[in-house]
């Protein structure tokens, strides 16, 4: 039976945004709700960090951190929580969750929920923000500092709800036939066109930011992106797909409530994606 860890990573170093130490208040909201027993909270440094001479922001800090995660990860799963779920920091805190499931036996499929690819290169980011690399260096191409030990197969990669994109990432998904998935007007077509994409993964990894939601749905991320999916659509999809592929791991990134208010409205929806997340639970990850 695969058993979840929470790991609790306030990472808001490799955000973009001038407002991203929101993203350690949301983690810190997140934490509240989650089970003692099997949460665990990764140390972030505290400072901004160096780009240490590379055209990665803050990269010092990043690679701190990404430290951390490993090695939390590692003690959850030789405590027996062998489903690592991270919480609460920018989408460059799924770098050790990535790498983590991708080392693992079988066959891996990547669910990419998020309203950008993240494909974006050190050299050409136009921020320098390491949050848009995120699945480039999961690809294992970018800033040897962050890229994975355990490449992802570019041909088991799925983009739902991805919409924005640069003219770069637009090429690189194409040249390495990353499929993206059209939306759909019903969220159970939806769910069943997702689950068929999957093929015969026998492992899955889910990564969410939550800026892959329509803004008239959710407003606590940095930079909402119009025309997202709708959260039926999200949580139809992963119960459906954790139902047909045992999670090996997941993370949720770029909760960034702006005040109490939005984020007494905003933490419910999250919650409901996590639930939805686990929900397969009764299976095991192989």
């Amino acid at each position: 039976m695969s058993t979840p860890a929470y790991l609790v990573m306030p990472q808001w170093q490799g955000s973009p945004s001038s407002r991203a130490m929101r993203l350690a208040d949301g983690a810190a909201l997140l934490r509240e709700d989650l089970p003692p027993t099997a949460r665990v909270d990764v140390a972030v440094p505290l400072e901004a960090g160096d780009a240490l001479g590379t055209p990665v922001a803050r990269l010092s800090s990043l690679v701190q951190a990404r430290d951390a995660a490993r090695t939390a990860i590692s003690g959850a799963v030789e405590s027996g929580h062998d489903t690592p779920i991270i919480l609460g920091g920018d989408c460059a805190s799924s770098l050790a969750g990535i790498e983590h499931a991708a080392s693992g036996d079988g066959t891996l499929a990547v669910l990419w929920l998020d309203a950008h690819p993240d494909l974006q290169h050190p050299d050409t980011s136009p921020s320098g923000a390491a949050s848009g690399m995120t699945l480039r260096h999961a690809l294992g191409d970018g800033a040897p500092e962050l890229v994975s030990a355990h490449p992802l197969d570019p041909a088991r990669i799925l983009l739902a709800g991805a919409r924005a994109y640069d003219p770069e990432e637009d090429e690189v998904a194409e040249r390495h036939g990353i499929r993206a998935l059209a939306p759909h007007d019903s969220p159970d077509e939806f769910a069943a066109q997702l689950v068929a994409a999957l093929g015969d993964a026998d492992r899955l990894y889910v990564h969410i930011d939550l800026d892959v939601l329509d803004p008239a749905e959710f407003a606590s991320v940095h930079t909402a992106v119009p025309f997202g999916l709708g959260i039926g659509h999200v949580t139809a999809a992963l119960r459906a797909a954790v139902a047909a592929v045992p999670l090996a791991g997941a993370a949720i990134c770029e909760f960034a409530p702006s005040d109490d208010a939005a984020a007494a409205e905003d933490l419910p929806t999250v919650l409901r994606i996590l639930a939805a997340l686990t929900s397969g639970g009764q299976r095991a990850a192989a």
